[in-house]
């Protein structure tokens, strides 16, 4: 990605020169550099490198404020003039240190303002346009004498009810411009410009800026207009020499040049993105959970690379200001942390999908839903944390957030109470294991195969094709029957012969049942003919003869019953149960029908009658009843 910011810079840079003639402005020439003055100011740094910013006071605080700002522009300036009269197109790593010692003296002075409201996501760069416009206001104010500033032994002072206080702020006599005690934080107790003196900057700024600058040591004359003026992180690259004059011209506060770089930067980010979106053909319905779940990870790590790109254009090359600074900041902060913590749910699915892939589990159970309701759990809750501490960078409290939250939480926990019944009904399901997936179970008026197990509802597949849901809630409570764990299916049936069929018949009819359920023995005879068959056959042939379909109701523990049970009203009942093995619905049904077709046929053929259905009807004589 930097590569293509590089040639997309270099590239802008050549179309700009291609309207402009000669080279551009040299930041700075007016200023003389005292080399001595700079060597001075390092050998006293070498000193103790380590040494805090004096904040003890407001005179300390205003004083290292001055001071500190001061040498950081000695320093950067001479590092700037050392850099345009240097040979080759990059910085010499020697001037690069001079401007690494100038930022760390920049930040020794932002170190003197309370920037404690300022989100910390733009609290740096704001920082240090914070501080060198008060530097800018400061050069331009009659200051008051160093001795007449509150210091350590001026802190505490008499009030009049004789009680000792301790001095709380100090304000730039005939200004707003206030240093006071911090009262609480890490930095407690030190004396810092505060935040709204910091607020009102602009407003100064805008006040003093036409004013002239004062004569003496400390001055600072365009270390402002130098430093939102000129790309780069603080020391310019040698490439800004090559921009022509008129993309100096301020337009929103910002160089025109600035804002030619964003914009083409956001319309190749946007090209990309839309790119590589379509690449991935979100609307592919060939895609399986896993699939769609890796292409929103790469979508998000793309716009999080995107937005680190941008973080560093900014950084390096463009330095935007002021409230564009502020917008791109937050603005692109709030996308960062929310494609974070995307990013993270993302990834905690695509684990629970790796495992559901396994062969081991049903992509469709119960387990498989616990899994995937596990994972993204987590992967929610990383993310919520993720996400607010993002949030919090960028200047939102977290306490009404908390409070809200907490709040609606309360709220939605009662608006989902079915929903969260419903969920600890599949727990009680996952846990008692009453069906699985695949099974057959009847529930009330429904009889269908299980298809789905979820964590609201469990979905059966009913016999006529339909799609039902119950809510897991209620299949915790209702009577389930799992037809598909039966070990058999039993028959029972009755043979009703005519009340006329003598006992010997009777007892016929029962040996014959007996005869057509069982699994018939060969006798010496056929079992020589079998053996003449098999001298004739190949081997193969013999193992693929077919077991007799009686076997299935013939277990040793599970014979058939037979008996003549009843005497109906119109019949004589003969009771005939079996059990067929393995529970198999469809064979049981061809079992059945070659079952009842051997009961026809033996039974016609020994002359047994059926009975159905007859009522005898008995006439009085009517003729004895006469004389």
């Amino acid at each position: 990605m930097s590569k293509i910011f590089v040639f997309n810079i270099f590239t802008l840079i050549l179309l700009l020169n291609l309207f402009t003639f000669g080279q551009n402005l040299k930041f700075q020439d007016s200023i003389k550099i005292n080399s001595k003055e700079v060597q001075s100011i390092f050998k006293e740094m070498e000193k103790n490198p380590l040494q805090p910013v004096e904040t003890s006071s407001p005179r300390a605080t205003l004083q290292s404020f001055i001071e500190n700002i001061h040498r950081a522009y000695k320093i950067l300036m001479l590092a700037q003039s050392e850099n345009q009269q240097s040979a080759g197109i990059f910085t010499p790593d020697s001037i690069a240190v001079k401007a690494q010692e100038a930022e760390g003296l920049l930040d020794r002075g932002v170190r003197c303002l309370n920037l404690s409201e300022i989100p910390e996501a733009i609290r740096e760069n704001l920082g240090k346009r914070q501080a060198l416009k008060l530097k800018e206001i400061l050069d331009r104010l009659k200051l008051p004498s160093i001795n007449e500033v509150p210091d350590i032994e001026d802190l505490e002072y008499e009030k009049e009810d004789g009680t000792v206080a301790k001095l709380q702020r100090w304000k730039i006599p005939n200004t707003d411009i206030t240093i006071a005690r911090v009262e609480d934080g890490p930095r407690k107790n030190e004396y810092l410009f505060t935040p709204e003196t910091i607020k009102r900057l602009d407003d100064f700024y805008s006040k003093v800026s036409d004013l002239p600058y004062k004569s003496g040591k400390f001055i600072t004359a365009g270390f402002y207009n130098f430093f939102i003026s000129t790309p780069g992180k603080l020391l310019p690259p040698k490439w800004a020499n090559w921009l022509p004059e008129w993309s100096n011209a301020f337009i929103l506060e910002q160089p025109t040049w600035k804002w030619m770089f964003l914009l083409i930067y956001i319309i190749i980010s946007v090209i990309i993105f839309i790119r590589f979106y379509r690449w991935f053909n979100p609307y592919d319905p060939t895609f399986t959970s896993f699939r769609k779940n890796l292409r929103r990870l790469f979508m998000n790590l793309l716009l999080i690379i995107i937005i680190l790109g941008l973080y560093f254009l900014d950084l390096e090359h463009i330095n935007m200001t002021g409230n564009a600074k502020v917008i791109i900041s937050i603005s692109g902060a709030v996308i960062f942390w929310l494609s974070l913590a995307t990013l993270c749910l993302i990834i905690f699915q695509l684990i629970a999908e790796t495992i559901i892939s396994s062969p081991k589990i049903n992509p469709v159970d119960i387990q498989a839903s616990y899994i995937r309701a596990v994972f993204t759990v987590i992967g929610f809750l990383l993310a919520t944390i993720i996400f607010i501490y993002g949030l919090s960078r960028v200047g939102v409290s977290l306490a009404p957030l908390l409070a809200g939250v907490g709040i609606g939480g309360f709220a939605i926990a009662i608006a989902a109470r079915p929903t969260l019944e419903n969920i600890i009904g599949s727990f009680m399901i996952f846990a008692d294991k009453p069906f699985k997936v695949g099974q057959r179970i009847k529930v009330t008026n429904y009889d269908g195969t299980v298809e789905e197990i979820g964590l609201r509802s469990t979905k059966i597949r009913l016999l006529n094709g339909n799609l039902t849901s119950i809510p897991n809630e209620k299949m915790v409570t209702l009577e389930i029957e799992n037809i598909a764990r039966r070990p058999y299916i039993r028959r029972t049936f009755n043979i009703c012969i005519t009340y006329g069929t003598p006992p010997d018949k009777i007892i016929r009819a029962v040996k014959l049942l007996g005869e057509i359920l069982s699994v018939p023995q060969k006798n010496e005879s056929e079992k020589s003919d079998h053996e003449d068959k098999n001298s004739r056959t190949s081997i193969i042939e013999s193992f693929e003869e077919k077991p007799h379909p009686n076997e299935a109701i013939n277990k040793p523990d599970f014979p058939p019953r037979i008996f003549f049970s009843d005497f109906n009203a119109d019949s004589l009942n003969i009771y005939v149960s079996y059990w067929y093995h393995p529970p198999e619905w469809w064979e049981y049904n061809e079992h059945s029908h070659w079952i009842n077709i051997q009961i026809k046929e033996r039974f016609n053929a020994e002359g047994i009658e059926f009975a159905f259905p007859t009522q005898t009807i008995h006439l009085a004589d009517e003729g004895s009843d006469q004389k």
